[in-house]
């Protein structure tokens, strides 16, 4: 495999990860006074940071084709609460939160890259070429599992660390006599992604 073609690989598993470690980053705040939402932050976050191993160690069109989808659905979820009347929140979410434009940019990347990724893999096993794959079995599964670790390494400073280091909001909590523009959306940005809009939805009435 050329080096081009590898930074294709290595290229989407930085984009998810990135991705994936600003929800986590998001979690934690939202749990607080939206739990669906804070819970769907967090695993979608983990599965966004899972995705490096299926893209790095090539696992496949099916685990490309999941990730694109599962990122599109993210996507989708921004894009629509981010409109006046949409059928999801009923109201507008703010557009210009600079969390909320680097995930979205970074899923963008993803799906980008992870399309490119299968039209690579098409096109090569189009080709009959015979050549040593190289495989071994205890060598594939060392890297595996050091790639494992990183992803949880990953996970734990999305989770635990950045939200530690983010400045907290001034002002008493929401729902205590302080202004509306102390309520979710100062608290740890939680409303800056869609994504976690759909949860409520689905526990309402």
């Amino acid at each position: 495999m050329t080096e081009p073609a590898k930074a294709l690989y290595y290229a989407a598993a930085a984009a998810t990860a990135i991705a994936g470690m600003l929800h986590l980053m998001m979690g934690p705040g939202s749990l607080g006074f939206n739990a669906n939402q804070g819970i769907l932050f967090i695993v979608g976050g983990i599965a966004q940071v899972f995705w490096i191993i299926p893209m790095i160690r090539r696992w496949g069109a099916p685990w490309y084709a999941v990730g694109i989808g599962g990122t599109v659905v993210f996507i989708a979820l921004w894009v629509i609460t981010r409109m006046p009347d949409n059928p999801i929140t009923g109201r507008a979410g703010p557009a210009s939160n600079p969390t909320a434009i680097l995930i979205e940019v970074c899923q963008a990347i993803f799906v980008g890259l992870a399309a490119a990724v299968l039209v690579y893999e098409s096109r090569r096993k189009g080709r009959t070429e015979i050549r040593d794959t190289g495989f071994r079995p205890a060598k594939h599964m060392q890297k595996t599992a050091i790639l494992a670790g990183v992803v949880v390494a990953l996970v734990l400073i999305g989770a635990f660390a950045l939200p530690a280091a983010m400045p907290r909001p001034s002002g008493p909590p929401p729902g205590q006599g302080g202004p509306q523009g102390a309520g979710p959306q100062a608290q740890g940005g939680a409303s800056t992604s869609g994504a976690g809009m759909i949860m409520p939805l689905l526990l309402k009435d």
